[in-house]
């Protein structure tokens, strides 16, 4: 596995920075969250961690979300842009942020004190640790619940290293509020990719697994993840078109690694190219779902009769464009 870059402290720390701690900056992206971001600030206040910086981006909000952030003064800086969504306004905060290490946090979400602290300590004991992540309580509609995050909203397990890319192909196993080294985001282009919608994480974490890094997790609950029934990973069919966007993309690649995925998304993503006309992909696609050693037989039919029948309507309708010209 790739070593991913450690860093060192910076050359030029803040005063109050001890000399052997790097700087981490939490990127919160808000948009209307005046109801929730006081609460999202003060947890990260009281951690044990320093140094810190906390950088709230205000997404074009309505409300009274960059007042809130601004009356906290020099501890929060404050960004104001126009609404880009959620990849977009982190964006801006990874161009801000000075840290060497780099944590996300949602504006409606919270962690416990000792979070930031034990995720910089994981991350830092092991070269081949690229990001980090913990398990959560969940929140639904105001309400603190005993629920978890891995093993309730998220059903699957956390893989181990060794499973990682297998699993990576297949699912986002990555709880959002994660944190990574400043040099591994560089690494995979500095950037999210602002066409996503609510899968920009995902995109993410898979660059990450495919340079080499290894993503671990704290078991322990360390943070409260809120569910919304207005929240982006509620709007499940637009979600799941996002999530075979990042396949689309980065399927080939893992597929030259080893790693399978579901059958059934490269079968939806190989019909989804052939309705937009790239032939070629699409035959690559479906060809994969079919021969997928995943495939059960009686899927292996259907990806047969129904992939067979679109891309023989392909090439119809392939042809009678060029009749017609």
């Amino acid at each position: 596995m790739t070593e991913v870059p450690r860093l060192a402290p910076e050359s030029n720390p803040a005063e109050h920075q001890p000399a052997n701690q790097p700087l981490v900056s939490i990127i919160v992206p808000a948009f209307n969250a005046q109801e929730y971001l006081a609460e999202t600030i003060d947890s990260v206040l009281a951690q044990t961690y320093r140094p810190l910086e906390i950088i709230v981006i205000d997404d074009g909000s309505t409300d009274e979300t960059v007042n809130i952030a601004r009356a906290y003064g020099d501890p929060v800086v404050v960004i104001e842009q126009e609404n880009r969504g959620p990849a977009g306004a982190r964006n801006t905060g990874f161009a801000a942020a000075r840290g060497a290490i780099i944590a996300l946090l949602d504006a409606d979400d919270q962690w416990m004190p000792s979070r930031l602290e034990r995720c910089v300590e994981l991350l830092q004991s092991d070269p081949q640790i690229g990001f980090v992540t913990t398990d959560a309580f969940l929140i639904e509609e105001g309400e603190r619940t005993g629920k978890r995050y891995y093993g309730g909203y998220q059903r699957y397990p956390f893989p181990d290293r060794s499973s990682q890319l297998q699993e990576i192909a297949k699912r986002n196993f990555v709880f959002v509020s994660a944190v990574f080294d400043r040099r591994l985001l560089d690494l995979v282009g500095g950037r999210l990719n602002e066409r996503l919608w609510g899968t920009e994480d995902y995109d993410l974490w898979t660059r990450f697994v495919l340079a080499g890094a290894a993503a671990e997790l704290i078991p322990e609950p360390l943070a409260w993840y809120r569910i919304r029934s207005d929240s982006v990973s509620r709007a499940r069919e637009r979600q799941w078109k996002a999530h075979l966007t990042v396949l689309e993309q980065h399927l080939p690649t893992l597929w030259l690694l080893g790693a399978h995925g579901r059958p059934q998304d490269a079968y939806d993503i190989g019909i989804s190219l052939l309705r937009t006309g790239e032939r070629r992909m699409a035959t690559w696609f479906l060809f994969h779902a079919l021969t997928d050693p995943g495939a059960n037989v009686f899927q292996r039919a259907r990806f047969l009769l129904r992939g067979g029948a679109a891309l023989v309507a392909g090439q119809n309708r392939d042809s009678n464009a060029e009749d017609s010209k």
